[in-house]
């Protein structure tokens, strides 16, 4: 059952990032965020609903759901559309097999968590591919700035996701997450409101349909399932579809006929690489503890 979740998981996000560059042809990237944070929201209040979880939120979580709401909810998800129209829906989907990566570096000074020295050896590798990356971000006539924003999300995802890991260990997944999209869709929505325009043409329908296939599926259903491979089986098991989720960018990049470089594939293939070895690396150094 575990391994059908992490399939249909995999195959929702890593369709993602191309159902973002759909929503695009029509909505601004803060409407896309405000509307799929919102539908992802109200999915995971009615699971919450239905389980009748208790409700264990306390005046102490507010600062750390505030913080981890901006970086890894609030910031990505406007920013990600922005992008993806800008520079590609593939190149952003493969930044994905970043994170693991900054994770480790991010862990440093807020778990006090070192890195052993095949972890080391595998950071240094990483930047390397993350130089790889940039160049082929350079390549493409995309400026340092944008570059810049580009690295940032999945760095944001590093320290949003060590933060819960510090700060949430006594709340259910699903109010969390769904605190974390009611968040991001109170930010967003009036900023859209205010900022964007939605552009009704021969695409609105198509747009459309990919808003509500991000909101139910890629913020809803997705998070629960990982969530629950979590509780389950562990998060470095439901971690492994960091692997799956860069490939299937690629393909579904190749499929829309984006431009797909060497340097590029040679980059997203060595960073997995490299992820799967550091991987492999904390399930050994896990067992003996």
């Amino acid at each position: 059952m575990q391994y059908l979740l992490f399939v249909i998981t995999s195959l929702i996000w890593g369709a993602g990032f191309f159902l973002m560059k759909k929503a695009g042809l029509v909505f601004g990237p803060l409407t896309i965020g405000a509307s799929t944070t919102f539908g992802g929201a109200l999915v995971l209040w009615i699971s919450w609903l239905v389980k009748r979880n208790p409700w264990q939120v306390r005046r102490r979580h507010l600062i750390p759901l505030s913080i981890v709401s901006l970086l890894g909810y609030i910031f990505p998800y406007a920013a990600q559309p922005f992008l993806i129209q800008l520079i590609g829906h593939g190149f952003i989907g493969m930044m994905v097999a970043l994170v693991p990566i900054f994770t480790i570096l991010v862990s440093i000074p807020l778990l006090s968590i070192y890195p052993s020295r095949k972890q080391f050896f595998g950071i240094l590798i990483g930047m390397v591919c993350l130089l790889l990356m940039v160049i082929d971000g350079l390549d493409r006539n995309v400026s340092w700035f944008y570059l810049f924003v580009t690295l940032s999300v999945p760095l944001c995802y590093a320290i949003s996701n060590t933060l819960v890991q510090r700060s949430f260990q006594d709340l259910p997944p699903v109010i969390l997450v769904a605190l974390f999209m009611t968040a991001g869709a109170v930010v967003l929505t009036p900023l859209s409101l205010i900022f964007e325009t939605i552009t009704i043409d021969d695409n609105f329908f198509q747009a459309a349909g990919a808003i509500v296939l991000l909101s139910i599926f890629a913020r809803g259903i997705a998070m629960l399932f990982f969530y629950k491979m979590i509780k389950v089986d562990g998060p470095l098991f439901a971690g492994m579809v960091t692997y799956v989720i860069p490939i299937q960018a690629l393909m579904w990049s190749w499929l829309d006929n984006e431009r797909i470089t060497f340097m590029q594939v040679s980059a997203i293939l060595i960073v997995l690489l490299v992820v799967g070895v550091v991987q492999r690396d904390i399930v050994q150094r896990n067992k003996k503890y």
